[in-house]
Order: C-alpha cells, then structure tokens, then sequence
C-alpha cells in the first residue's frame, strides 16, 4: 500500500479500501481484546445460571412427588382407618347387616371423604351380606373369586387396597377392605372409593398447578390420571424402576417420556409421577431468564457501539500517524534525491558545459567574421551557426528538464508504464554522461515476457538511478554495469550487477540500513538504499543484494505489476 498522498481516483480508492481494512481488523482486536472475553464469561454464568434453574426444577419435582405420594399414601391409610373405626364398633358389629347400619355407616364414611361411593359387609364365604350405596346388586352377588377377596383371606395382612377395574358394577373403582377375625368365622366391611374424586383431590395438594400427576401401578397400567394425560386402566409411558424409591429420570426415551420426577407409595404397590408444566422449581426466578436475555443483549449492543467508535477513534489516529509518516517518508525520499543529485553534480556540471562551449565558440566566431578588420571576401553563412548554437541551447534546456523533472517534489502519480522504458530513461538520458565519463560499459539484457507494471514512475526513477550511480562508485576507473529484466509470475524482476569492489558478508546485512554506506567520508548520505528499500515496499514488492569482497554486487527489485488495493 502506497502510503503517500495520492489524489487520483484510484488513489482514493486504495485510501478508502485501506481505511476499511484497517477498521476491520481494529474491530477484530478489539473484539478479541474486549467482546469476547465478556461473550465467554457471559455464556459461562447463563451455563451456571441455567444449569442451576435446571437443577433446581429437578429437585423441586422431586420433592413435589415425594410430597404427593406421602400425602396420597397418608389419605388411603386414613381411608382403611375409617372403615376400621366402623367395623371395629361393637354397636356395629351387633346390627351390621341392617340398612339402617350401613346407612349410618356410609354417612360416618362420607364425613371423613367424599370419595366413599359405597360400602358393603362380606362373609367369609365371599358372599355379599349387606350393602348400602347407588348400585342395584342382584339378590345374590359373591367375591369369592375376585382376586382381592382371596388376597385378603389367604395372607396375612388384615386389609387390602386395589387396583382400579370394574368389577360388577361395571364402572372403574378401588376397594379399600379390612378383615376382622368374629371366632372361628370372619367379617369383611369393604367400600368402594371414587377415582374422579380421588384425582380432584390430587389437583388440591400443594404444587399440584405446577406439575402433571398420575398413579401408576407397578405393571404400568393408570389408575389415577388427568383427562389430558390419559385414561384410567390404560397402558402408561411411565414405570419407574422400584430402587430407587424416589428420584428423577431426565434422558428422553425412543418416546420422549423420561423427564419426571416419581415417588412410589409405601403402603401400596403405586407410583406417584409428576411431570413438569412449565411452572415446576421457577418461584422466585419467574421471569428472570427472559430479563436476564434481555439485559445481556443490550449489554452487548452497547458493548458493541463502544468498540465500534473507539475503533474507529483508533483507526483515525492511525490514519493521522500513517499520513505524517508519508509526510516525513516524502521529505526523506526528496532530501536522498537533493542528495543524488549533489553527488551527480559533477558530470552534471559536464554535461551542460559541453553545449556552453559550443555556444561560446559560435558566439566568437560570429563576432570575429562581424569584424571589418577581419572580414573575409567569402559570405557569411549566419544560418549555420545560428543552428549549432540552437541545438546546444535545446541540449542544456533537455539536461536541465530531466534534472527539474527528478528532484521536483510531486504528488504520487500511479500509473502504467513499461520498465524497459523507464530503464533506457535513466541509463541514456539521467544518467547517460556519468557512465560515459565513468568509463562504465552498459549491458542490457531485457526480457521479452516483461509487461506493464503500475507504479509512480518518479519515484521508481529514484530508485534507479541510486543504483546506477552506486554501481558507477563501486568500479572506480570503470567496469561493467549489466541491467537485467525477468517475468516471474505476477512480478516483474529488475537486477543491475556491477563489477565493482563488492561487499563483505557484514556489510550486505547492514546495507538497508538508514545512515549506513561503505561511502568515504563525504561521499554518501547512507540514505539512498534504505529510501529506495521504503519505496519499493510501498509499491509491494522487495530489493534484495548478492554481493561478495572483489566480485561486485547485484541489486534486485522484485515488482507486481499490478498493486494490491
């Protein structure tokens, strides 16, 4: 990038595209520098954050099952406590087979829970003795083979709960029953409970708006569930292992039915499941993740306008800097010219005395044939003369333009021109005369592949002419100075190898540096290789130098023929 002032349109653009490319990469360190780490530390604490909030769902599911099944198992042992109150009560006992008793039975029974449909008294033959509720029985009903009744006579436990099914009544129940040993004969008091009520009870436990619950029994198979979830008796997606007792599965199955919390019953074989609605461990934190999102994006937005003025505050100061350095590179660039042109002063000073000698000469000759005293019979030819004295005038204005035209201090001018051509102009015309007086043979070696390549064409001359007029102080008494061009790919390659003194391995390290010269005293600046250096790298490309002690030196430019915006 060419970094000199350049008013061309195509300057413009190269300045506008470079002022983009600065920006974009000043946002990138700025992003890196700034915005990212706060990206990272933010999306570690909303990790942290919804890791927590899912932790804590969890474990509040998991305590609103263990909650419900306590209070589940708590109310159906509350239940077989009521029927054992009732068959437990000797006035009971006495006229238990009467409606009237049953009657005030069922009314005891629906006092402590409306869920009491029924209830019935059963011998130990299974047959339906007495009973007092909404379904008309025929004469003549018997359980002995209902798999409860038998449950309940064959073990041990005094008491029996079952699953929901129909039964003789046709419509989907539990059984609560509870054994009482009269003698050598025993006496059953069964009741009926209601799975609608028993489910209206569920959704009045605390949290129950939060979650989905539903009992399952330990085939899978729902005795207490929501209409929206399922039907009584179906098949249920849930079934909890039984170890252990309570806990949370969390990994979607080929259903995508394992997320829930579950707690089984202690004193039946039925698990309490609860799935999460959207309400479930949110309390305190409702509505944060939604505030939370939106503060951390406006967080960012403004994060983002603030690395977008100061980078582009940054980029303007660099900017600043770039077109001072290009100021000072100008100054440079023209004081190494100022300097050539110093050193050049010699066989410039030659050079023009050469036409004013001419034009003395004719000059006194005019005067002396103008003379009457020494006036000859033959006639004056003026026109002759007057042309001699022409063309030396046009050879001093020619030398003088192409010295003007080198140090005149100008604007970067960018534009096509063919090396060759700008090689013949500093080899016959700048300095044409110092290798002549120098006693320098010139060998050019062009390369026929060589095109047009787009650089300033002044400075591209400066850096020239600094090595022609290097390699004519390198061959003291004279020598061969040959210029080389090549077509390498994109690039252009221009050498000028001298068979001068050549340099030592120490010196051709140091050779780019400012102020370096292997000059005597006076006769160098060391400014002209590091100048020319500055300026070929502003057109993209490179110098490098080869040189060996009594072997002379190459110098090679290396140039693209078109310049990278």
């Amino acid at each position: 990038m060419i970094r000199t002032s350049d008013p061309s349109p195509p300057g413009r653009r190269r300045a506008r595209s470079h002022y983009r490319e600065l920006l974009r990469q000043t946002l990138l360190r700025q992003t890196l520098l700034y915005f990212l780490p706060l990206l990272l530390l933010a999306a570690f604490f909303n990790f942290q954050y919804w890791h927590f909030t899912e932790k804590n769902r969890q474990a509040h599911l998991e305590v609103l099952a263990e909650q419900q099944a306590n209070t589940l198992d708590l109310f159906l042992h509350e239940r077989l406590v009521n029927l054992g109150n009732i068959i437990d009560d000797q006035r009971f006992a006495a006229r238990c087979c009467t409606p009237e008793a049953l009657g005030e039975a069922l009314d005891r029974l629906r006092q402590a829970s409306d869920t009491f449909v029924d209830v019935g008294v059963v011998d130990e033959r299974g047959k339906l003795v007495a009973y007092r509720g909404p379904v008309r029985f025929p004469s003549s009903v018997s359980y002995r083979a209902e798999p409860w009744f038998q449950h309940l006579m064959q073990g041990e436990s005094p008491w029996i709960i079952t699953d929901i099914y129909l039964g003789f009544r046709g419509q989907p129940h539990f059984t609560l029953a509870v054994k009482r040993r009269r003698g050598d004969s025993a006496l059953i008091l069964r009741a009926a409970l209601s799975p609608e009520k028993i489910t209206r009870f569920l959704s009045t436990l605390e949290g129950a708006q939060e979650v989905q619950a539903a009992v399952v029994n330990a085939r899978g198979v729902y005795q207490i569930v929501t209409r929206t979830s399922g039907a009584p008796r179906s098949a249920s997606p849930f079934l909890p292992p039984r170890k252990p007792f309570h806990g949370y599965l969390g990994r979607p199955d080929a259903r995508g039915s394992r997320d829930y919390a579950y707690a089984w019953l202690g004193g039946t074989s039925w698990v309490l499941v609860v799935k999460d609605t959207g309400l479930a461990g949110r309390g305190a934190f409702a509505g944060l993740p939604s505030n939370l999102l939106l503060m951390t994006l406006g967080f960012f937005l403004l994060m983002g306008v603030v690395i977008l003025l100061r980078a582009r505050q940054l980029v303007g100061k660099q900017i600043a800097v770039e077109r001072h350095e290009a100021e000072l590179s100008g100054q440079l660039v023209q004081a190494a010219k100022l300097a050539s042109v110093g050193e050049l002063a010699a066989g410039i000073a030659h050079e023009i005395n050469n036409p004013l000698a001419i034009i003395a000469e004719e000059i006194g000759l005019l005067r002396d044939m103008m003379d009457p005293e020494l006036a000859s019979d033959e006639p004056l030819d003026i026109q002759e003369h007057l042309e001699a004295m022409y063309e030396a005038v046009f050879r001093c204005r020619d030398i003088t333009r192409k010295l003007l035209t080198f140090v005149r201090q100008a604007e970067v001018k960018v534009q096509k021109d063919h090396p060759h051509e700008i090689l013949n102009h500093v080899l016959d015309g700048i300095m044409g005369n110092e290798l002549r007086i120098s006693n320098v043979e010139l060998v050019r070696d062009y390369g026929d592949e060589v095109q047009e390549i787009t650089t300033d064409r002044n400075q591209l001359i400066q850096v020239m002419v600094n090595l022609v007029k290097n390699a004519i102080d390198a061959m003291e008494g004279g020598g061969r100075l040959t210029v080389r061009t090549a077509h390498r790919g994109d690039r252009v390659a221009i050498a000028f190898t001298d068979t001068g003194c050549g340099m030592r391995p120490e010196q051709t390290e140091k050779v780019f540096m400012p102020f370096f010269t292997t000059k005597p005293p006076g006769k160098g600046t060391g400014l002209g290789l590091s100048v020319s250096l500055s300026i070929i790298k502003n057109f993209g490309g490179n110098m490098y130098v080869d040189s060996a002690p009594g072997q002379g030196s190459t110098f090679t430019l290396e140039l693209p023929y078109d310049l990278k915006d």
